[in-house]
């Protein structure tokens, strides 16, 4: 469906939409071999774009912008340095607008609590909000479970789409969040993205034959807790690459099997899916 030639984007054999920022900063050195997955806290993929070329805007932008039904804006060329990422680390990487596809998902993220019900910042009210915890504390540092905007299927379809045709045109190995690369500064695509899902969608795997495991994505390893939830104790520090055999879930949670060198499990624990990764 989506095809890359000179990093300009086209669906159907017909280029999308383009609206250019003038916020970039000049060819890749390396081709970037990571995708950062966002939310653009706002309206519409038009309005964010629009928003990207303004003079009002400080100096942000990103690749593409996909709406909630699925139509693309690019605003940046894939050969081009987009400033989507900000002060960011993933691993030894440091300042990942130098290493990264920015992919903007219009959502207005965290929701306002409206009575008995949930609203975006504008005050248009989200009827089936998703309901849940960020990882790395809520915004604004609100406490217990907080509604946030769901992702459409179409929206979600047609990020996957492009991230296929950004890891066949330039050999994208990683798809992370912003707030992966910016913890506790960001929040996006936050907790009603469901990364481990969105990662196979985009990578595959269904023709294998082989072990159904999970490894450890981040390069700094990741705790095994004793229960599906950061306030349980950590049990010790998987490092990256551990190979994990998925037994149970409990929300975006997974119970693990640690596998050493044989089949036998070295512990058991639990771990967020957000940090986890076909093997």
């Amino acid at each position: 469906m989506f095809s890359i030639s000179n990093g300009a984007l086209s669906r159907d054999q017909s280029a999308v939409e383009q609206i250019t920022s003038p916020y970039v900063g000049g060819k890749f050195a390396k081709t970037p071999k990571i995708i950062v997955m966002h939310f653009t806290a706002g309206g519409s993929a038009r309005s964010s774009a629009e928003w990207f070329r303004s003079k009002e805007n400080v100096g942000s932008s990103a690749h593409v912008v996909i709406d909630r039904d699925g139509s693309v804006i690019q605003c940046v060329p894939f050969t081009k340095v987009g400033w989507h990422a900000g002060k960011s680390r993933w691993g030894n990487l440091i300042g990942l607008n130098q290493h990264s596809i920015g992919i903007e998902l219009a959502n207005c993220g965290n929701l306002k609590s409206a009575g008995d019900g949930w609203s975006t910042s504008t005050g248009r009210r989200i009827d089936q909000p998703f309901i849940g915890n960020h990882r790395n504390g809520n915004p604004q540092g609100q406490r217990g479970p907080i509604g946030w905007e769901p992702y459409s299927k179409e929206q979600i379809d047609t990020a996957a789409a492009i991230s296929r045709a950004l890891i066949g045109a330039y050999g994208i190995n990683e798809i992370v969040g912003h707030d992966d690369i910016a913890r506790n500064r960001k929040w996006d695509p936050g907790p009603a993205f469901d990364m481990a899902k969105f990662r196979t969608a985009c990578f595959g795997g269904r023709g294998d034959d082989g072990d159904n495991l999970l490894r450890v994505a981040p390069a700094d390893g990741l705790n095994l807790r004793s229960g599906p939830g950061v306030h349980f104790p950590s049990l010790q520090l998987l490092p990256a690459g551990a190979r994990l055999e998925p037994i149970a879930a409990e929300g975006r949670w997974i119970e693990v099997n640690v596998r050493g060198a044989g089949r036998a499990a070295s512990a058991t624990g639990w771990v967020h899916s957000a940090f986890v990764i076909d093997d």
